[in-house]
C-alpha cells in the first residue's frame, strides 16, 4: 500500500517511454461535455502529456448552427472526487468554421496536420492528484455576421453533431428572445418554438455568392433559393468543400429581389464585389471597381457571376 500519492501529471513524463518523444498520448480521466447547447459542439478530445510534465488539451469542434463562425471561446476544468476545481486553461480559437464543417483538433500520435494544433491549449500546468473528471464546455462564440452568442443565449441548430442536416430549430435559452440583430425573432413557449420574420419581396429568390476572398477557385454559388439561411448554406458548404474544410470562406455577396445578380472580381491582389438587377450591368459594376481600386482588368478577371431566374 501506498504511503502517499504520486503526483499525477507533473510526474508522468517518468512514467513514459522513450524520453524522446515530445508528448506522449493518454486519455484515462473520463470527460463530462458541456458544450450540447454550443452552436460549436465539441465532439471529441485528446490529453497530452509533455515531457517537462506539463499537458496538451486538444478538441474536435463542429459548428451546427446555421451560419459561419470566426472565434470560439472553449474552457477546460479538471475536478477532484468532490468537483472542486485543480486545474483549468482557455482556448480562443479563430479561423472560419462554416456550418456543419468538424474542426479536428490532435487526437492520436500518427493522425493530424498542422492546424489540428490549434484546437489545443498547451502547456498546462500538471496537478498533484489524478483528477477524477475533466469538463470541457464552449463559453462564447462570434460569428462571421458580427454576432455574438454567450452561454444560455438561445441559437438556431441547423445541424446534428454528426454533421447532418435537420430542420432549423432554435435552441432553449431565455423566452421570449429577440436574438442577434438583423436575425428573425424567436419565442419559446413550454417547449413551442415560434420564430419571425420579413416577407422577401413578391416572388422574389435568394442567392448567395460564398468566397474566400483573392482566391480564383474556392468559391461557392447558389442562387434560387427560398430563403437566405438555405442560400447562405449551399453557397458555403460548396465553398468550403474547394478548401478542403480549411475554411476561409465568407458570404461576400447576396441577391434577392432587384439586386438578383451578384458578381466577385479579383487580379490576385485587389478584389471587388457587386450586385444588381442584371448580369450585364453587375460585371460592368465589379469590373470598373476592380479598376478604380488599382487592380487590373482581363478576360479573367471575374471568378464567380450568377443571377437568380428571379
Amino acid at each position: 500500500m501506498y504511503l502517499r500519492r504520486i503526483a499525477f501529471f507533473s510526474l508522468v513524463a517518468l512514467l513514459v517511454a522513450p524520453a524522446a518523444a515530445s508528448a506522449e498520448f493518454d486519455n484515462t480521466v473520463p470527460w463530462r461535455n458541456l458544450s450540447t447547447n454550443a452552436p460549436l459542439v465539441i465532439t471529441r478530445t485528446s490529453t497530452w502529456f509533455n515531457s517537462d510534465g506539463t499537458i496538451r488539451l486538444c478538441v474536435n469542434f463542429r459548428n451546427v448552427s446555421n451560419k459561419a463562425a470566426s472565434r470560439a471561446r472553449i474552457t477546460f476544468e479538471f475536478d477532484d472526487s468532490f468537483d472542486r476545481p485543480l486545474r483549468d486553461a482557455v482556448l480562443e480559437r479563430s479561423g472560419s468554421f462554416g456550418p456543419g464543417i468538424l474542426i479536428e483538433g490532435k487526437m492520436d500520435v500518427l493522425g493530424g496536420n498542422t492546424d489540428s494544433f490549434n484546437n489545443c491549449v498547451d502547456r498546462v500546468q500538471g496537478t498533484s492528484i489524478k483528477p477524477r473528471i475533466e469538463k470541457i464546455d464552449v463559453t462564447d462564440v462570434i460569428f462571421e455576421d458580427g454576432t455574438r452568442w454567450k452561454k444560455g443565449e438561445p441559437f438556431v441548430r441547423a445541424f446534428d453533431n454528426g454533421g447532418n442536416r435537420v430542420i432549423a430549430t432554435t435552441t432553449p435559452g431565455a423566452s421570449p428572445s429577440p436574438g442577434p440583430a438583423g436575425s428573425a425573432p424567436v419565442v419559446t413557449i413550454s417547449g413551442a418554438t415560434a420564430t419571425g420574420g420579413m416577407v422577401g419581396p413578391a416572388g422574389a429568390l435568394y442567392g448567395t455568392i460564398a468566397w474566400v476572398p483573392g482566391s480564383r477557385t474556392a468559391y461557392g454559388v447558389a442562387t434560387d433559393q427560398q430563403s437566405q439561411d438555405q442560400a447562405d448554406f449551399a453557397a458555403m458548404t460548396l465553398c468550403t468543400k474547394f478548401t478542403n474544410g480549411a475554411g476561409g470562406c465568407k458570404p461576400v455577396e447576396r441577391m434577392t429581389g432587384t439586386s438578383k445578380c451578384a458578381a466577385i472580381a479579383t487580379d490576385g491582389t485587389h478584389i471587388a464585389t457587386a450586385h444588381g438587377g442584371d448580369s450585364g450591368s453587375t460585371i460592368q459594376a465589379v469590373l470598373t471597381l476592380l479598376a478604380q481600386e488599382g487592380g487590373t482588368v482581363d478576360a479573367n478577371s471575374v471568378v464567380a457571376s450568377k443571377c437568380n431566374s428571379h
